[in-house]
C-alpha cells in the first residue's frame, strides 16, 4: 500500500506535467490541486516545476528519458536509467530555489538552466 507521500508525490507528478513560468501560473496550478485528495502548496508546485524544468533541460541534452532529476530541499540528486546517482549538487535546492523563483520565476529559470547546462558541458552530467 502506498504511503501519503508516495501518493502525494504521484499526484504531484501527475499535475505537473506543466512548468510554471510565472506566479500567476503556480497560482492556477494551486487552485487546481486543491479540488483532489491532495491539494498542493504553492513551494509544492514551484517545486515540482523547477523539477520539471531541470528533467526537461536532460532530456533535450541527451535525447532520451535515461537520467532522472530529483530536487529537494537537500540539493539536486540526477540518476541513470539503473538508478545509480551520477551528480549531485546542494547549489540547486528547493531551500533556496523556491524563494527565488517567487522573487524573479523568468531570472531563476534562466539560472537553473546555465546550472545545468554549464555542468553538461564541463562533463559532470554525461548521458
Amino acid at each position: 500500500m502506498a504511503t501519503t507521500n508516495q501518493t502525494r508525490a504521484k499526484h504531484k507528478e501527475a499535475l505537473m506535467h506543466e512548468i510554471p513560468e510565472t506566479m500567476a501560473q503556480v497560482a492556477d496550478l494551486v487552485a487546481r490541486s486543491q479540488h483532489t485528495a491532495h491539494p498542493l502548496t504553492e513551494p509544492e508546485v514551484i517545486a515540482g516545476g523547477l523539477q520539471n524544468w531541470i528533467q526537461e533541460l536532460l532530456g533535450e541534452a541527451f535525447e532520451g528519458g535515461y537520467l532522472t532529476a530529483s530536487l529537494t530541499a537537500s540539493g539536486l540528486t540526477i540518476t541513470d536509467i539503473s538508478d545509480v546517482p551520477i551528480y549531485q549538487s546542494t547549489a540547486l535546492s528547493t531551500t533556496d530555489l523556491v524563494p527565488r523563483f517567487q522573487a524573479d520565476p523568468h531570472a531563476t529559470l534562466l539560472w537553473v538552466q546555465t546550472q545545468i547546462r554549464q555542468a553538461i558541458t564541463a562533463g559532470h552530467i554525461r548521458g
